[in-house]
């Protein structure tokens, strides 16, 4: 295999994504306006990878990705291209699963004086954890999060943001996880800098009819996404990629890997390099469950405490959403084994006051791949970005951008911009939209 990247020919290229969630799709679609030929295989059977949709008695339940903040400028931009309809999401508050009594978010951080503090602390040591990508920002940030936190007095901010970061799957803040990924949500909340209102809202929102929407639309633009395909190796032998699946064998110049590389380890020819990365990486036991549960507290996302504080609670509810004022069915998230998760789901619906009538989907998900903080002092993702175009392959999704939809979109815009110039004779995304506005 050659070791490093190759010079590129000015002609399209064959570019081969495997993986059609968020990443893999944005991929595909900025190498295709770039005038490049794009195959997108996918091993399930339709698109949207976290971003997925369940319909329930017709009404649309998202089971990961599916609320926008002020900072989801790509994603709202991409959804304007595109014409998807959104809608503004319900309110947050945190529910105590004793008292069963809801309160707004105590967002004591953003009147507090540790916040300046964490400002200068961010201009000091970490000034581009803001922009696409995490390798920037990781060994500023290595340190596991609670140690973090202390070090630099900022347990206003554990308090406002410690709820939400781990009722969306990125863990608990007293696990040995790294303080980069608890930044990053903090960051993204777009409450620690001001930001312009996107698509006409002013605060968060969703798609309308579900988030697997934007993808569909994604997909349909594109020239070839295989769906339900199983790939059953990759070799790179230097003068390109051949790709075997279970509907036959595929060739083209390039690869992007929009999967986790523990995920496709098993198929690729890998690299010392690629191998002793795969097994470094790390994920969270997350659950999504989609049940009719009648009596509990309505029309808002709830984060339950005492869940969402320590990990000692895992198993339980951390945090459900009620999206439809005229529905039961609300949409529960929680940590740990499937077993335990599926006997306590009942008992905590019991002590909010409900009754777990029916369940109708289940979605256990391997969540938020990351490293851990020796892996991030040791420059682990330092090393996945240095991979970058060696052997004909690039990484994009949750590992190097963060599990966060906007951040998958924005590296891998950036991914193929830097990597794959516009074949000749194309124009650039940014030129084409510069000419559909002057036509």
């Amino acid at each position: 295999m050659n070791t490093a990247e190759t010079s590129r020919p000015d002609g399209p290229r064959r570019v081969i994504v495997v993986g059609a969630g968020p990443g893999g799709l944005t991929a595909a679609r900025e190498l295709e306006r770039a005038g490049h030929r794009v195959t997108v295989l996918e091993e399930q059977d339709s698109v949207a990878g976290k971003c997925r949709t369940v319909r329930v008695a017709g009404l649309a339940h998202d089971l990961g990705g599916h609320i926008c903040t002020n900072r989801y400028e790509r994603t709202a931009e991409l959804m304007g291209e595109l014409g998807v309809k959104t809608e503004r999401t319900t309110r947050y508050r945190i529910l105590d699963v004793e008292r069963r009594t809801a309160s707004r978010q105590a967002m004591s951080f953003l009147r507090d004086p540790a916040l300046r503090r964490y400002r200068a602390l961010r201009e000091r040591e970490f000034p581009r954890i803001a922009e696409p990508g995490l390798a920037h920002s990781a060994r500023a940030l290595a340190a596991p999060v609670a140690d973090w936190i202390a070090a630099h007095r900022l347990q206003s901010m554990a308090a406002s943001f410690g709820p939400g970061y781990t009722a969306a799957g990125y863990g608990y803040l007293d696990d040995e996880v790294p303080a980069l990924y608890f930044v990053k949500y903090a960051e993204m909340t777009g409450l620690l800098s001001p930001g312009s209102e996107l698509l006409g809202h002013d605060g968060a929102f969703t798609v309308t009819g579900g988030f697997a929407t934007l993808w569909r639309r994604v997909a349909a633009e594109l020239r070839d996404v295989r769906c339900g395909v199983r790939v059953r190796s990759v070799q790179r032998p230097g003068d390109g990629v051949r790709v075997l699946t279970d509907s036959g064998p595929l060739e083209a110049d390039d690869l992007v890997l929009a999967v986790t590389p523990d995920r496709i380890l098993p198929v690729l020819d890998a690299t010392p390099g690629e191998r002793d990365l795969a097994g470094r990486i790390r994920h969270n036991a997350y659950h999504t469950t989609v049940a009719t549960a009648p009596g509990l507290p309505d029309n808002a996302f709830y984060f339950l405490a005492p869940h969402t504080a320590h990990r000692t609670a895992r198993g339980h509810c951390v945090s459900y959403h009620h999206r439809y004022p005229d529905s039961d069915v609300r949409t529960f998230y929680s940590y740990g084994r499937p077993e335990d998760v599926a006997a306590l789901l009942p008992r905590d619906v019991a002590r909010l006051g409900g009754r777990l009538q029916e369940v109708h989907v289940h979605q256990p998900w391997a969540f938020m791949p990351h490293f851990g903080s020796g892996d991030l002092e040791d420059g682990a993702l330092d090393r996945l970005d240095a991979l970058q175009g060696r052997d004909r392959t690039y990484y994009t999704g949750g590992l190097p951008a963060f599990e966060l939809v906007e951040c998958a979109v924005a590296h891998a815009q950036d991914l193929v911009r830097r990597h794959f110039p516009p074949a000749q004779g194309t124009l650039t995304p940014q030129e084409r939209i510069k000419e559909e506005r002057t036509s």
